[in-house]
């Protein structure tokens, strides 16, 4: 091709042609940018295509991550259920003097526990950092998800870290009046080991278990709060990954 365009102009000059030369030249150097847009068009359609595969697999690793986060929280909430009907349990007891059973021992262990054993998963995340904020084309889904991981994870997490500051303390308190039966640990539920109270009477005259069990409970509820808010905003986030993913689903 080169040594067709070559020979043209060489026949050009030739001829001693001007006019015909220059027009040449210029339809010559029309070509030449043509294809350099052309080639240009094509690597930017290649990188585009190149960055929404990178996009489809952050999105689901987030996707992924999400999912197993919403399902935690969802057993963490039943359990903090759990956990806080146990202290009304234990609560109304004490405060009506009621006498000791020994059904009672499943019901001190859940009052005592804080419930702050939750984990979630920042894999999908760190993944989306790691290749850059702006991989993700779609402004609300990017701003959503940051907001999610940043603000709400990041509160609820603070949150519990702070409430089990205050576990070593109830720990002492626990040692001091029961004592774990722990022939009857289940492996498949290891939150479940019943305690046993070491004396009854001077459990009921503790003048601070009961506001521990009070306090405990209360710091429950008030982070059974910010999962749930937690758990409708993960929720949110998971349907718009959906879509987002079912957008360009040949991609």
């Amino acid at each position: 091709m080169i040594k067709f365009f070559r020979n043209i102009r060489k026949k050009l000059l030739s001829e001693g042609n001007t006019t015909k030369y220059l027009k040449y030249a210029v339809g010559e150097i029309l070509l030449v940018v043509i294809g350099i847009l052309i080639a240009l068009q094509i690597n930017n359609w290649n990188e585009f295509k190149k960055e929404r595969k990178q996009e489809r697999k952050v999105l689901t690793e987030l996707l992924s991550s999400m999912e197993n986060n919403y399902k935690s929280m969802i057993t963490d909430s039943l359990l903090r259920i759990r956990w806080n009907t146990s202290s009304d349990i234990v609560i109304k007891s004490l405060e009506k003097g009621m006498p000791y059973i020994d059904t009672m021992n499943y019901h001190y262990q859940n009052a005592r526990i804080p419930g702050t054993n939750l984990s979630l998963s920042y894999a999908g995340y760190e993944s989306l950092k790691n290749v850059g904020y702006e991989i993700i084309s779609s402004d609300t889904l990017r701003k959503t998800i940051v907001d999610l991981f940043e603000l709400k994870h990041k509160r609820l997490l603070e949150q519990m870290e702070y409430f089990e500051s205050f576990q070593s303390d109830r720990q002492i308190k626990i040692d001091q009046h029961f004592s774990y039966e722990t022939d009857k640990f289940n492996a498949d539920d290891p939150f479940l080991i019943p305690i046993r109270p070491n004396n009854y009477d001077e459990l009921q005259k503790d003048g601070t278990y009961l506001p521990m069990i009070k306090s405990t409970t209360m710091h429950r509820k008030m982070i059974s709060t910010l999962v749930n808010d937690n758990m409708e905003a993960t929720r949110k986030v998971i349907g718009m990954l959906k879509d987002e993913l079912n957008k360009n689903t040949d991609d």
